[in-house]
């Protein structure tokens, strides 16, 4: 095969440009007249773009703290056709998006006092003490969306000894409130307001993408007065469980949508959406350690992490 010319990468690379210069332009944003292999602008927050860019795979170049350039982004023109769809989408991705998917524990719903106290108490059962210390560390490790499975690796770790199917009934008749105990489930929150949440309704189809059972899920949505307000409820019942971005991409399907962000408190989160082609963006969970949650999000690859969902209208286009 014979190398490109220098002719073919001038029109190659003069191609992306335009095309990046276009998408530049459809998201509201002017480039400067450019005759390099990049395209610079101004007029946009210079970090964020920088950020929400990279959460979707992509580096750019960008200067935050600088008093000239703090407005500025330079985007260099990719090789490839195909790489230069990727980044046009991304561009549209973070400012226009279609939706928003939410995960469910840690970011709509305190399961502090729920699911975590439920994991403890399931070991206890069986011999082992655990920590929320040892839980968090867990959870950071990924792959690690399901608490039935979270507690049996937590016990046999430990030195404990119990099948799943054990591990799981315990857990159940804790959670649900099975014999004599008070359901732990009772003991859930909502975190941040409803009126939000309808107001971001008003605007962008919303979905919850969650590794629970769809009757905890559904009973938690209705018990908040929620279940009106998402289009789309994907659980552990519908697709493989996160990190596999196959839950993230029925969620989109369901919802008719192409480009939205993510909200998630985990590793497995975080990484699901990237896989989808979905902005990334972490939360910190009631309870979680905030330095180095906000270290373990952005190492999965966040966009950014935020103390509370809420705190997403900041961003939003």
């Amino acid at each position: 095969e014979c190398p490109e010319s220098v002719t073919q990468t001038v029109e190659r690379l003069c191609a992306a440009r335009e095309r990046l210069s276009a998408a530049l332009l459809k998201a509201q944003v002017t480039p400067y007249p450019s005759q390099g292999n990049f395209v610079f602008a101004r007029g946009v927050d210079g970090r964020w773009w920088r950020d929400a860019l990279s959460g979707l795979g992509i580096g750019v170049r960008a200067w935050p703290g600088s008093e000239r350039l703090g407005d500025a982004v330079r985007i260099s023109c990719p090789g490839r056709p195909e790489d230069t769809d990727r980044v046009c989408e991304a561009i549209e991705t973070i400012t226009r998006p279609e939706a928003l998917l939410f995960d469910l524990d840690g970011v709509l719903a305190d399961v502090s006092q729920s699911y975590r106290t439920a994991i403890m108490e399931t070991a206890a059962r069986f011999g082992v003490s655990v920590s929320r210390e040892q839980i968090e560390t867990l959870k950071a490790r990924g792959d690690a969306n399901n608490d039935w499975v979270v507690t049996w690796r937590l016990i046999n770790e430990l030195g404990g000894e119990a099948s799943l199917d054990q591990v799981t009934e315990v857990f159940e008749d804790l959670y649900q409130g099975r014999g004599e105990a008070d359901a732990l489930y009772l003991r859930e929150r909502l975190i941040g307001p409803r009126d939000v949440l309808a107001s971001l309704k008003e605007r962008l189809a919303l979905g919850v993408v969650t590794g629970r059972p769809r009757s905890d899920a559904e009973r938690f949505l209705s018990d908040f007065e929620l279940d009106g307000l998402f289009e789309v409820v994907i659980t552990m019942e519908d697709a493989p469980l996160k990190p596999d971005p196959a839950p993230v991409r029925r969620a989109l399907e369901a919802l008719g949508a192409r480009r939205a962000w993510m909200i998630g408190d985990t590793p497995d989160d975080v990484r699901a959406a990237r896989a989808a082609g979905v902005l990334p963006v972490g939360v910190i969970a009631p309870g979680s350690p905030t330095p180095s949650t906000t270290e373990t999000l952005l190492g999965a690859g966040a966009a950014v992490v935020l103390d509370r969902w809420d705190q997403l209208q900041e961003r939003l286009p």
